[in-house]
């Protein structure tokens, strides 16, 4: 079996990449999946038939998204194409109507016989499947699927597309073939095969709360009562009047069914409605349902709560929330499964559209585990899990399937885990919502919260406000009586290099040693009344607020707490903890005061420092132009006017440009144009920005010298877009195709953090491979090593243009350029010297002398769009 995932560009592309992959039918089964954000119904079925043509007997498996999976990453806007092909197994697709011709849903036991006569084999193992959310019984029929065919495991969910709202479910999403596409239809990809071997598992990060409810009444998908009570009220009364100005608080409380409690089930609210309103009552189903109950009063509007997928009577619900850490723990185990299988030749994957816009960060960072992998999917409206060996329908799950016919392994990236702060800002809409019931609860305002709202709110907090490893308040519960309680007085206590211990001491001792600290932490905290957190490992936090402890009084005592800390027996490891004091803490000040008093000790080599948080607070003017760059950034990406200049090369030998290095520049809504020095700063602190930005300049200058045949171009690459997976293929891609690869030359930054130079190699050598060129940029600034600069190999080198620019009045700068010249003379390696910011004859006079090859500047040319 071999997989891979790319994204289409154009068709002359697509028939370029399946020629280089030599896709033969010959040699086994093909199954092609389309997965586009996109593409319109008929666009997508004319380039399913445009597929068909270049690979007559390829399987072509297609669905309509919000958004797309490919490598590890979350891809906005595009259409995915992954290729799959079998060695011995076998592939069988169709695409079968979920409607009869008379307008009524076809039967679950109906549809899970027809795929099974369609699709399912002996020895089938893993089965893709996509619906349509006008299909509302899609959850019976997976349910029904364990009976019809046992054992065959299920991954798929609902196609949408961009239209999916928070506040209602859309009929939007379609399947596709080279055949058509339907909105009413269910489409399949059964692989099957005896030395096929599958594994599928799924992460939520839901946590069940309270007592079971059991659903008493119901119409199509929406639940009208629970225990004989109204569905939509008792909703409302355990989350708050608050859900009906913000829709959003239903993705952030969902319902489980309580024989699957960490499946959810998302509803809708609507505050005024009627089921006329809900449902279309001229569609065959909706009759029929009405027929059955011809006495309800369908036209009556109230509060009504509807998930989308039928819902029957008898079925028991219990509460649920989602929060970091049970995403974390669930992630973890999805993770060290996957990573077991022995046949990992190829990964499935899909998250929920829910997860996506209420838990942004979560999505990005489960993927990151599998960004090395081929693992390729998309966004759906709700997922199909296999949960414990058993088909089901789910929603806002994360869910990976892995397949393969002989021993694989994938790359994947376990160090995710390590990195989870970004998980921590999913749960800030969730904690901001129980302040604001915390602080109405202990105001004692006119709040007439139902007992079943105060008690939710405190189950939330014994999960979210008390560490999972201590029984300790955490940062949440920290930040929450920042907040609420005027704890702005805090001490951040953290031990030094605690990784190294486990390479001197045995894991008896350290772990000793640990629980001594936090002891003495606690008793210390309660002898003096002030609280105790603990945030992480070995990170303590002590809280007080301000108006009841002077700071000299809270500092005194932290200096005590410390020298108690760093005296220690033979019993255990001697420790050496850092304490950061910091006043006047706020919610949004607090990391960063964090930040800075660690740098600070860093430089003064100190372990104990005090600081006003506020005085790490930047100025107001500072943070309204760095906002104002964040949106000309976005205006510039989502507008296309990231827009490239072109500066010419002089060679000094002909007198003519030799090439062209391109220049980054944006142009905002008002036609200003702005330089790199004011945004890629910016840009790099929020990477995705960063990695946006570069990846449109790169493939406008590739568009733009592709069919050029006699000018070279050159283009600036970092460190960060050489770790890029996604821009590295691109490029890779196109210097495969691309007719004169030569006249491609890629600038590497040498004044960036170069951390890994391996890669960095092993891009430059893939690059040669591939006909590109190479120039290693700034020459001279930053850390410069010759030893790094003979081993990548380039085919330019350019001196940095402060050396160059100060070299007629700087003696040491002239004999910088006069050493690089002679390093050049004494060098195996054929390579040509750049002089950049040349910007009068006397500097060119000087390079001319020491017979620098090219020089870049105001004398010769200046940057311009046009070549």
């Amino acid at each position: 079996m071999f997989t891979w995932n790319f994204r289409y560009a154009s068709k002359a592309r697509l028939a370029d990449t399946f020629q280089q992959l030599k896709l033969d039918p010959k040699n086994g089964d093909i199954l092609i999946r389309i997965h586009t954000a996109i593409h319109l119904e008929d666009e997508a079925v004319e380039l399913a038939r445009y597929i068909s043509q270049l690979i007559p007997e390829a399987h072509i498996f297609g669905t309509s998204t919000s958004a797309t999976i490919c490598w590890g990453k979350l891809i906005q806007n595009q259409c995915i194409i992954s290729v799959t092909q079998m060695s011995k197994g076998t592939v069988r697709t169709a695409m079968l109507p979920t409607f009869e011709e008379n307008g009524l849903p076809v039967t679950s036991d109906k549809l899970c016989k027809s795929v099974k006569d369609a699709v399912i084999t002996d020895d089938t193992k893993l089965m893709l499947t996509f619906l349509t959310r006008k299909y509302l019984g899609v959850y019976n029929f997976v349910e029904k699927s364990n009976t019809f065919f046992p054992g065959v495991q299920m991954i798929g969910g609902l196609a949408n597309t961009s239209e999916v709202s928070l506040k209602k479910f859309l009929d939007s999403g379609f399947v596709f073939n080279e055949k058509g596409w339907s909105n009413r239809a269910i489409i399949v990809a059964a692989i099957s095969g005896k030395a096929v071997e599958s594994f599928s598992s799924y992460a939520t990060g839901v946590q069940a709360l309270g007592e079971e409810r059991e659903i008493t009444d119901t119409f199509c998908s929406c639940i009208l009562s629970l225990d004989g009570k109204d569905a939509a009220k008792e909703y409302r009364l355990g989350i708050g009047d608050e859900l009906t100005d913000r829709p959003e608080l239903t993705n952030l409380f969902p319902y489980v069914y309580s024989d699957v409690s960490d499946i959810p089930i998302f509803v809708r609210f609507s505050e005024n409605q009627s089921l006329n309103d809900l449902f279309d009552k001229n569609e065959p189903v909706i009759k029929e349902f009405q027929s059955l109950r011809p006495e309800r009063d369908y036209d009556e509007k109230r509060e009504r709560i509807c998930a989308n997928h039928n819902v029957t009577v008898g079925k028991k619900l219990r509460r649920a929330f989602i929060y970091d850490r049970k995403v974390i723990a669930d992630n973890r185990s999805l993770f060290r499964r996957i990573e077991n299988f022995e046949k990992a030749e190829t990964l499935f994957g899909y998250s929920c559209i829910a997860r996506s816009m209420i838990y942004s960060n979560c999505v990005k960072w489960e993927l990151s585990a599998y960004e090395n992998s081929n693992i390729c999917g998309c966004i759906t409206e709700g997922e199909i899990a296999n949960v414990s060996g058993r088909n089901t329908f789910a929603n806002c799950s994360f869910v990976v399937s892995v397949i393969g016919e002989a021993p694989a392994t994938q790359e994947y990236n376990s160090y995710a885990f390590s990195h989870t702060d970004s998980l921590v800002a999913d749960n800030r809409k969730l904690l901001n919502y129980l302040y604001d019931i915390e602080n109405k609860l202990n105001a004692n305002e006119a709040f007439s919260a139902a007992d079943s709202l105060k008690a939710f709110v405190q189950d939330c907090e014994l999960k979210l406000l008390y560490s999972d490893t201590e029984e300790l308040p955490n940062a949440a519960a920290l930040s929450m009586d920042i907040k609420l309680n005027g704890f702005d007085r805090i001490c951040i206590i953290n031990v030094f290099e605690t990784y190294a211990m486990s390479t001197v001491f045995p894991k008896a001792i350290i772990d000793l040693t640990y629980k001594n600290y936090i002891t003495k932490c606690m008793s210390f905290a309660k002898q003096k009344g002030y609280k105790v957190y603990h945030i992480k490992d070995w990170n303590i936090a002590i809280g007080a607020p301000s108006y009841m402890y002077a700071l000299s009084e809270f500092v005194s005592d932290m200096e005590i707490l410390q020298r108690d800390l760093f005296e220690t027996s033979e019993d255990y490891i001697a420790i050496v903890p850092l304490f950061s004091v910091l006043d006047g803490c706020t919610v949004e000040n607090i990391e960063q005061a964090v930040h800075s008093a660690r740098i600070t000790m860093s430089s003064k080599n100190i372990q104990f420092c005090v600081r006003n948080a506020n005085s790490d607070i930047p100025d107001e003017e500072s943070i309204r132009e760095r906002y104002h760059m964040v949106n000309v950034i976005n205006y510039a990406i989502n507008h296309d006017k990231v827009i490239p200049y072109f500066q010419g090369i002089h060679d000094n030998t002909t007198n003519t440009i030799h090439h062209y290095e391109s220049l980054m520049r944006l142009e905002d809504e008002n036609g200003k144009i702005y330089y790199p020095a004011s945004f890629l700063g910016v840009a790099r602190s929020y990477g995705l920005l960063y990695d946006s930005l570069s990846m449109r300049m790169i493939s406008k200058v590739f568009e733009r010298f592709k069919d050029i045949t006699d000018k070279s171009v050159s283009i600036n690459i970092g460190m960060r877009d050489i770790k890029n997976r996604e821009i590295v293929e691109y490029i890779y891609d196109f210097l495969a195709t691309v007719k004169h690869p030569e006249n491609f030359v890629f600038e590497i930054l040498e004044n960036e953090d170069i951390d890994d130079y391996d890669m960095l190699v092993a891009f430059v050598d893939k690059i040669h491979d591939l006909g590109g060129q190479i120039s290693i940029d700034d020459f001279g600034s930053g850390f410069s090593s010759l030893k790094h600069i003979a081993s990548i190999h380039s085919d330019y080198l350019k001196i940095d243009g402060s050396i160059v620019r100060n070299c007629i009045q700087d003696e040491q700068c002239a004999n910088l350029i006069a050493l690089i010249a002679g390093w050049k003379k004494l060098s195996t390696h054929k390579m040509r010297i750049i002089a950049e910011f040349v910007e009068n004859q006397e500097i060119q006079d000087l390079l001319m002398s020491y017979g620098i090859d090219y020089s870049q500047g105001y004398l010769f040319s200046k940057p311009c769009p046009e070549i």
